[in-house]
């Protein structure tokens, strides 16, 4: 009886918790109506036209936050058709924004282009200024590149002026702020950048914007001081980015600025500060390492304590049913022997004897089922902790030849510049500064892989920060390399961060060892989630039927480009130089 009452409370408590999954089941389900179903559904079921237009275009922005651009641009082309269809012109122009940055927004894509025209007549057609500053600006980065900056420049002023008319704060800020990128990096017009960059910088401080806004003016000031060797000047507003309480991406600015005070103070020769500040950069790093393998090892943790939990309740719910299937049997052996009799008990007897033979039966079959998937189980563990040794091991081959293999590549070049140039004391002093710098680099790679190796986290530097380390110790008297970047302010996912840095680190050192170059430049652009790389340089090129096979380098490179999403267009000719132009997804 002890045993019923038992089971009597456990049903009870389970139907509670089942009532309780029902109600939030059902709560759930009412604050995610927003999911492909729905739409499908909503679509299906609309007979207006107009009405169903808008949903066809909520749905491909609905899918492009699911990052699945196929499916959204399917969805964008039956709204734009319908549009067309009743004559709705705004919305036609709408979607033809719309599929311009579906398609790549960047430069060299005239399908892209081609879209954006159709928007920029409407905008022409029905002298709508905001529409017009959305246009040229648009514009203004699809001809954001070295050769065709000029033309950027005169979008983003057009884009600029027709802001201001139509009232739009923010967009004339992040124009501006454009153009003052372009007059930095392409111009190296540091006093005009700078005017626009405190007009920007005036706005920001006005209109109580976000302290990450102004922590990013005051590095754009840094950096434009920096690059006219006015370090003095650089400190002063990396200090004012430094002062500021943010409350977003804390640790990932703070690591930036910690970065560049040391770097500033260096320069200097304030080594105490700059040692100060150093500590500061590598606690903040080791600090975003932490959270980072923290929040591993808690999925972790979560996974086995709910895998666990799913055990034991199978084995306690196949415990209950086996208890209630005895209890039924004796339930119905008493009441048989009372009915029927003594003359009946023995073949009861003989029944219940029989069942129990079987319900044993069904316990070692039960048993031997649990033990066969216990043992599929840990040969799964075994199958994946040898796939995943393998993975480690080509990681780690590749990161041998990509991070470490370019570093050497590069310390080599200084050495034979050393000794080049052994009566020129500047020189001298220069490519050992370099060399050494090298070094420390190489002894840094090697000390993340075992970092790595220990802990599970990629996370040492920041993109830009690492690939202007790299240039400024590979800049010498034989070779120098500039970076131009826009749109570059938040940092990307770890693992991506570190995969751009070695495709980049790969190039460099592949013009260092064939190109014969005594220039080259690194242009990143951030528009759209599409992050835009093109690697030049003038040296002596190569033939149009290169063979991209030929070559573990550009192998490499292409293979990790093509597992990223992304596309790789090489463009050189003999004595001419070449071009490698990257688009990749982020």
């Amino acid at each position: 009886m002890k045993d019923v009452a038992a089971y009597s409370k456990y049903r009870k408590a389970i139907i509670f918790i089942f009532l309780l999954y029902s109600i939030s089941f059902f709560a759930q389900k009412t604050e995610t109506n927003d999911s492909i179903a729905y739409y499908e559904q909503r679509i299906n079921n609309e007979t207006d036209a107009l009405k169903k237009a808008y949903l066809y275009y909520n749905y491909s922005n609905y899918l492009d936050a699911q990052d699945k651009i196929k499916a959204s641009s399917e969805e964008i082309f039956k709204a734009l058709k319908i549009f067309e269809t009743i004559g709705n012109e705004e919305m036609v122009a709408e979607c033809n924004l719309q599929l311009h940055h579906k398609n790549g927004a960047g430069k060299n894509n005239e399908t892209a282009k081609k879209f954006l025209d159709r928007y920029f007549q409407y905008a022409k057609k029905v002298r709508d200024t905001q529409k017009l500053a959305i246009a040229h600006k648009a514009y203004g980065v699809v001809f954001w590149s070295p050769k065709t900056y000029k033309t950027s420049k005169k979008h983003f002023q057009k884009a600029i002026d027709f802001a201001a008319k139509s009232n739009d704060s923010i967009l004339w800020a992040k124009t501006t702020n454009n153009l003052a990128l372009l007059l930095s990096g392409f111009e190296n017009k540091q006093d005009s950048a700078r005017y626009h960059y405190k007009k920007v910088l005036n706005f920001y401080q006005n209109s109580n914007a976000a302290k990450e806004r102004l922590v990013t003016s005051y590095i754009n000031l840094g950096n434009s001081y920096e690059k006219e060797g006015n370090i003095s000047q650089a400190l002063v507003f990396l200090r004012k980015a430094d002062s500021l309480k943010i409350t977003e991406n804390v640790a990932f600015y703070k690591k930036v600025i910690y970065g560049k005070l040391s770097n500033y103070y260096k320069a200097t020769q304030n080594f105490e500060k700059a040692l100060t500040y150093k500590n500061k950069y590598t606690a903040m790093q080791d600090s975003l390492n932490q959270v980072n393998q923290s929040i591993a090892i808690n999925e972790l943790q979560t996974k086995y304590e709910t895998e666990k939990k799913e055990k034991e309740n199978a084995l306690l719910k196949n415990d209950i049913v086996e208890k209630k299937q005895t209890q039924n049997i004796l339930i119905i052996v008493v009441i048989a022997s009372i009915i029927l009799g003594t003359g009946i008990s023995i073949l009861i007897a003989k029944n219940a004897k029989r069942k129990q033979l079987l319900a044993k039966q069904k316990e070692k079959i039960r048993i031997q089922k649990i033990e066969k998937e216990l043992k599929e189980q840990e040969l799964r563990s075994i199958d994946v902790l040898i796939e995943g040794q393998e993975k480690e091991r080509q990681r780690l081959a590749e990161n041998l030849h990509d991070n470490l293999g370019g570093t050497l590549a590069a310390l080599k070049l200084n050495l034979q510049n050393l000794e080049q140039h052994q009566s020129d004391p500047n020189i001298v002093n220069k490519s050992i500064n370099n060399s050494l710098n090298l070094i420390n680099d190489a002894y840094q790679s090697v000390r993340t892989m075992a970092h790595e190796k220990s802990s599970g986290v990629v996370a040492s530097q920041g993109l830009l920060p690492a690939i202007q380390n790299f240039t400024n110790n590979i800049s010498s008297e034989k070779i120098k390399i500039e970076i131009d970047h826009f749109g570059l302010k938040n940092r990307l996912e770890n693992s991506l961060e570190i995969k751009i840095f070695r495709i980049i680190q790969e190039l460099i050192t592949n013009i260092i060892k064939h190109a014969n170059a005594t220039e080259a430049n690194i242009s990143l652009t951030n528009h759209n989630s599409i992050l835009n790389i093109i690697v030049e340089d003038n040296g002596r090129g190569f033939k149009q039927n290169f063979s991209k096979s030929k070559g573990v380098g550009i192998t490499t490179i292409e293979k990790r480009i093509e597992n990223l999403g992304g596309s790789l267009e090489i463009d050189s000719h003999p004595e001419r130089g070449s071009s490698i132009i990257i688009n990749l997804p982020i």
